[in-house]
């Protein structure tokens, strides 16, 4: 990728002149249908879209490591489309946490699509970001690539769904706000990791559980949201759980924040705002955004039984990315304890500046 076509995809990313509101592109509409593995792929109609992976696995020493892999799709300017040019922009994030050695090491990409180093398929799930890629094999299975050699990474996954894909919300329509603010989201939230990972010249065989998400749409947020606090958790007791919070300016939590309880069979109870809480509590300050953090959460949920601890495993996973998307987040995994034990990641945005205008 030429210095021209990166400068001009970080511009594209990060300036409101060059990436049009969500206005200018249609919304996902309440009652939508999602048809499998059509819908694995790319919706470039819509304004922004991401395919996103975190899980945690241990070496056969017994090293433990949270990966994180992010591949987003923004949309630019829906009169290229329409005139058959490329509008779209596709960037990534990598993301190791070293539980065991105390590291978190962080990779990045941002290129224009419309070659075959940036491309994704509108037929199933096969994207390309340079030389990172994930996409579904004929037999279900996922299948991971990427590394950077500046950061001495290398990862290579397969990731078999033990649980059948899950639509949140209402049958994938996922309200953020009002009933024009939703994202059309679906999940494997089950998934057998297996592969290596290759840090710092020494290479790691890998085994554990990972998580799929991929959401889409061109208005998922809601008025007054400025980030929020995302968790998926398995518990040893073979259900996993999805919830979100969504934070208001003021600190409020917007009543769209919901959630989702899979058994150990893969049915699914739909949990809206008032059927669970979060509590957070501690803080961790970031040494380079200077934004402060919560790194202890308590989520309760009478309904289904839940009151779940939830505390780091490492506390600096936070990704500054200012050479790709230009949100700087935090992003690892936790421990889970409480009326379950566990494992999961935790998502948390707005920290360090308000989401509100970029998705």
């Amino acid at each position: 990728m030429t210095w021209v076509d990166r400068v001009f995809a970080l511009l594209a990313l990060t300036s409101a002149a060059v990436v049009p509101s969500s206005d200018a592109f249609p919304r996902v509409p309440r009652g939508i249908e999602l048809v499998y593995p059509r819908d694995h792929g790319a919706h470039p109609e819509y304004r922004t879209e991401w395919w996103y992976l975190t899980g945690q696995a241990t070496t056969p020493a017994g090293r433990t490591f949270g990966v994180q892999f992010t591949i987003f799709r923004v949309a630019l300017v829906p009169e290229a489309r329409a005139a058959g040019r490329p509008n779209q922009v596709l960037a990534g994030h990598l993301a190791i946490a070293d539980v065991d050695g105390g590291g978190f090491h962080v990779a990045e990409r941002v290129r224009r699509d419309g070659s075959p180093l940036a491309r994704a398929s509108t037929s199933d799930l096969d994207v390309v970001l340079e030389d990172w890629s994930i996409a579904r094999r004929a037999d279900g299975v996922l299948v991971v690539t990427a590394g950077d050699s500046a950061a001495g990474l290398d990862l290579a996954l397969e990731l078999t769904p033990t649980k059948p894909l899950v639509l949140h919300g209402e049958n994938g329509w996922s309200t953020k706000g009002g009933d024009d603010n939703a994202s059309a989201y679906a999940s494997f939230t089950r998934l057998a990791l297996a592969g290596s990972l290759e840090l710092g010249g020494e290479r790691h065989a890998l085994d554990g559980r990972a998580w799929f998400d991929q959401e889409f749409g061109s208005s998922v947020l809601g008025e007054g949201v400025a980030g929020w606090d995302w968790f998926g958790l398995h518990l040893d007791d073979g259900r996993d759980l999805m919830c979100f919070v969504l934070r208001r300016g003021d600190g409020t939590f917007d009543p769209a924040s919901a959630g989702t309880l899979v058994a150990a069979d893969g049915t699914t109870t739909r949990l809206r705002a008032d059927d669970f809480a979060l509590v957070r509590s501690g803080a961790w300050q970031s040494p380079r955004s200077g934004a402060t953090y919560p790194n202890r959460w308590r989520i309760t949920a009478p309904g289904v039984g839940l009151d779940l601890e939830l505390a780091p495993r490492l506390a600096d996973c936070e990704l500054v990315t200012s050479g790709s998307t230009g949100v700087t987040y935090w992003e690892g995994p936790v421990a889970v304890t409480g009326s379950a034990t566990g494992s999961g990641y935790a998502e948390l945005t707005g920290y360090a500046g308000s989401m509100a205008g970029r998705l």
